[in-house]
């Protein structure tokens, strides 16, 4: 049962700039989404914007450690900096080892730090439902840099672009030739992109990305995506990386591309929320165990009925709708 929070309490500590109610408030929001509405209605008045950047790449690239890196940089220039870490939950326990903090004690103490790891549950596109709402929460607490790095879940790492306003594609040595990257989709995605391990060789897989930035419709907005070679454990390239980020973001704010991001950012949004209501509709239509009952049935009267089976079941919401629109 989730733990009973009093949010006006809470609302004030972290106007105070208390990291406790912050990381409550995340709690409650996550734990309860139900409640985003009775919390946010108290930062109405706040026009703090923070700037988003996406980490993505394949597991094993050294996000966290880059994220790490980079988030030291920034901290050099004064800024304060937001990070939310999305690791991979277990489909059988729902469990996550959220270990993002082993790689990233050195700044985790640092009082213009706040680190949030979440279990992504399952979710698609390797984030968590509730990275907008952490957001919101960040920009409200006053974050200059928000980062939000990913599970790494290859194909499907495609919605941090829509959350974030400058996208760091992350690879290694050894990631395979140039048709691979483009079977993976990162051409599309990537504001910058970064060979990581830079110990190990990478020059091959940072002259496929250029060949194919070269090739690609990338330069469409007016800017070709940089390509960065880091070494995150000993900090070489990570200056240049940075200088890139900020690059990206002087561009986006003159070209004023970043308002396209802002509301691709909120129809995300607005999206998920409509699939959360759909799905808890759903829920109350069938539960587990008629599902499998109906699999059951299926299986015995003919598997070719699996379709007039959805059928009928959407048949009946109709009906229940239509009877409900009657009284």
């Amino acid at each position: 049962m989730p733990k009973k929070y009093d949010i006006e309490q809470l609302v004030q500590k972290f106007k105070d700039g208390d990291k406790i109610a912050l990381a409550r408030l995340i709690t409650l929001i996550e734990n309860e989404p139900e409640k985003a509405t009775e919390v946010f209605k108290n930062f109405q008045e706040s026009n703090h914007e923070s700037y988003i950047i996406g980490i993505t790449g394949s597991p094993g690239v050294g996000k966290s450690t880059l994220t790490k890196s980079i988030t030291k940089l920034l901290l050099e220039q004064g800024k304060k900096i937001g990070i939310i870490s999305v690791d991979p939950t277990s489909p059988f326990s729902g469990g996550a080892f959220l270990g993002d903090r082993v790689r990233m004690t050195e700044i985790s103490l640092h009082p213009n730090v706040f680190i949030r790891s979440l279990a992504s549950r399952g979710y698609r596109g390797g984030i968590s439902r509730a990275v907008l709402d952490i957001t919101l929460l960040y920009e409200a607490f006053g974050m200059d840099f928000i980062i939000i790095e990913t599970v790494g879940v290859g194909q499907s790492e495609f919605e941090v672009y829509n959350l974030a306003y400058t996208v760091i594609v992350v690879l290694v040595p050894g990631y395979g030739d140039a048709i691979q990257m483009q079977k993976a989709g990162i051409i599309e995605i990537g504001d910058v992109y970064d060979v990581n391990k830079k110990d190990l060789g990478g020059e091959d897989v940072a002259a496929h990305i250029d060949m194919m930035l070269d090739d690609s419709s990338a330069t469409q907005s007016g800017w070709r995506p940089p390509v960065a070679m880091t070494n995150s454990i000993t900090g070489e390239g990570v200056d240049e990386l940075v200088g890139h980020i900020l690059d990206h973001k002087e561009h986006m704010e003159l070209s004023e591309l970043i308002e396209e991001r802002k509301k691709n950012r909120f129809a995300y949004k607005i999206r998920e929320l409509l699939y959360y209501r759909i799905d808890r509709i759903l829920e109350s239509l069938i539960n587990k165990n008629e599902i499998e009952q109906l699999s059951a049935s299926i299986i015995r009267d003919g598997k070719f009925k699996i379709y007039d089976a959805v059928h009928d079941i959407f048949s009946n919401v109709k009906f229940e709708m239509k009877k409900k629109d009657s009284d």
